[in-house]
This record gives structure tokens, C-alpha cells and sequence, in this order.
């Protein structure tokens, strides 16, 4: 009985993850297959309460026709009651515009999910309450263009990535060259020879080593978890002594004996990251321009 409840508490949060990414892909039909006939929805505007399910369906159709392509990081679920068929999860998550949008924001959002049992061992989402945190939005917003100073971090580093427009150009060993943006890849990881370059859409073979391929990456961004994997510390989203967690949830082990030198990295990388002289630096150390820069492959 006990393994049942616990196996039921992780698929909701795992269920509220997924929900919360669907949402801000704008995965319209998903949202509406798994709205309940009663759902209920509170926003986090005034005049955004107390929603029913198609005043609720509107606002987020006029939601994604104004801001899109947003990123879901730094996540954290919890489910905080399941009782019959009824389960409640709490938590909340960073969504951050991708730089190419032109709009470079991002906030934190606090949210409870009312679920209910349905059929095939997942749910339907009965009420959700959604709130931003330390924020000043303007009437009409139902995402927040005035942020918190913890948000502040990311807005600066997104509009800094967007003005640098920092780009490398990749061969894969089937000869296809690919113009990759420095943002987009989330780490590095040797395979033999090659190099497998795993990006936020994709994963590519790269034709160099690791170690040519490294060296063309600002040292500023990334850093060595473990011999053969270099990770992007924009994608970092938590880390413990023996492991640390990126974006998709994409767990890479920590060697022992380096425990105490990567985590003090890390802790290095984002203190630099949060100071106020923030500034990209371009390949070889050189500052960074406006315009748009790609290294050609040697």
C-alpha cells in the first residue's frame, strides 16, 4: 500500500512537470484533452479568477498568441495530499523566452494542480492556481514584463546572449555543416574520436575530439563535470555531491575524488553569472560585439 502511494505521488509530479512544459510549448490540444469538464483555473491577475474551463481555455489561447517559445527550468514538485481519486501537487518553476524570440524575460511561477484520477494510470487536471512572486505586472498581463531581482539574473544574461548572437559552425561525420547557437547547447560528451554535441532539439556527431572542440567554447560557460563531458552552466539546474541535473532533466554523474572541485565551479560560474559586471566574453577571450559571430570549423 505504501509503494502504491509513493509510486502515485511521483507520477503526478511527473505528470504536473510534463503539463507545465506542455503548456508553454503550446500544446493547445494536450491542454484540452486533460482540462477536466469542471476544471477551474485562478491566474495570477486580479480580474483572473476563478476561471471555468473555456474562460480558462480563451486566456491561454490569447496567452500563446502573445508570448511564446518559452524555456521551463530550475522545476520543483511536490504533491502535498492524494486522497482517493483526488491528488494535489504544489511547486514551481522558472520560464525563461528564448533569446531568438526578440523578447528576452523571465519569472518565477508558484502553482498548485488539482488532479483527478483517470483512466490508464494518469489524470485530469481539475483546478490549477498560478502565481508570480515578488513581481510588479502590469493589468492585463497574465505573465509579468516587471521582474524580481532574482529574475533580473536571467533577463541580463538572455539579453546579453541575444546582442552577441554567438555562434559555431559544426561538421557531423556524415559531412552536414551546422551553424549552432552557443546557448542552445546544453553539453558535450566524447564518443571515441568524435564528439556527440547534445543540443535543447537535438544531438549531433561531431567530427573533432572533444578536446579541439572544447577549446572553441567560451571557458566562461562551460566547465569539465567528468573526463570525456563538458557541460553549458546556463543548463545547470540543481546538483548534489554525486551528480549534476541539466535542462531536460538529464542527470551526469560526478567522479568522487572531483566532487568538492565541480561544485565549487559551479558555485564559481553562477556567483559570475549574478554579479553586476555580467559580460559575455567571445571566443579566444575576446569581448563580445553586437554583431553576429560564427568560428568556422578548422
Amino acid at each position: 500500500m505504501r509503494s502504491e502511494m509513493v509510486d502515485k505521488r511521483q507520477m503526478a509530479e511527473a505528470f504536473v512537470r510534463d503539463f507545465f512544459r506542455r503548456f508553454w510549448e503550446n500544446d493547445e490540444a494536450y491542454i484540452e484533452r486533460v482540462a477536466a469538464s469542471d476544471f477551474v483555473m485562478i491566474a495570477a491577475q486580479d480580474d483572473q479568477y476563478c476561471l471555468d474551463r473555456d474562460q480558462a481555455l480563451a486566456l491561454y489561447r490569447d496567452l500563446m498568441r502573445s508570448v511564446s517559445d518559452i524555456a521551463i527550468i530550475d522545476e520543483d514538485y511536490t504533491t502535498v495530499m492524494t486522497k482517493g481519486e483526488v491528488t494535489v501537487v504544489s511547486g514551481s518553476f522558472y520560464g525563461v523566452s528564448n533569446p531568438d524570440s526578440g523578447v528576452a524575460f523571465s519569472a518565477r511561477q508558484r502553482v498548485t494542480a488539482v488532479l483527478r484520477d483517470a483512466p490508464g494510470d494518469t489524470f485530469q487536471v481539475v483546478h490549477l492556481h498560478i502565481s508570480n512572486p515578488l513581481s510588479i505586472s502590469r493589468k492585463g498581463e497574465y505573465y509579468p514584463v516587471n521582474f524580481s531581482h532574482e529574475a533580473y539574473r536571467y533577463v541580463r544574461m538572455l539579453s546579453s546572449q541575444h546582442s552577441d548572437r554567438a555562434s559555431i559552425e559544426v561538421r557531423e561525420i556524415g559531412g552536414a555543416m551546422h551553424v549552432l547557437r552557443i546557448f542552445d547547447v546544453v553539453y558535450l560528451e566524447a564518443d571515441r574520436q568524435y564528439t556527440m554535441i547534445h543540443c535543447l532539439s537535438k544531438t549531433l556527431r561531431s567530427r573533432q575530439g572533444i578536446g579541439a572542440l572544447s577549446k572553441r567554447f567560451p571557458e566562461n560557460r562551460f566547465f569539465e563535470v567528468r573526463r570525456g563531458c563538458i557541460v553549458n552552466i546556463l543548463h545547470v539546474l540543481s546538483w548534489d555531491a554525486a551528480k549534476v541535473v541539466l535542462t531536460g532533466d538529464i542527470e551526469i554523474p560526478i567522479p568522487i575524488r572531483r566532487s568538492s572541485e565541480v561544485r565549487e565551479q559551479i558555485e564559481e560560474l553562477r556567483k559570475a553569472m549574478s554579479g553586476s559586471s555580467w559580460n559575455l566574453q567571445g571566443f579566444d577571450g575576446e569581448p563580445s560585439g553586437f554583431a553576429e559571430r560564427v568560428t568556422p570549423e578548422t
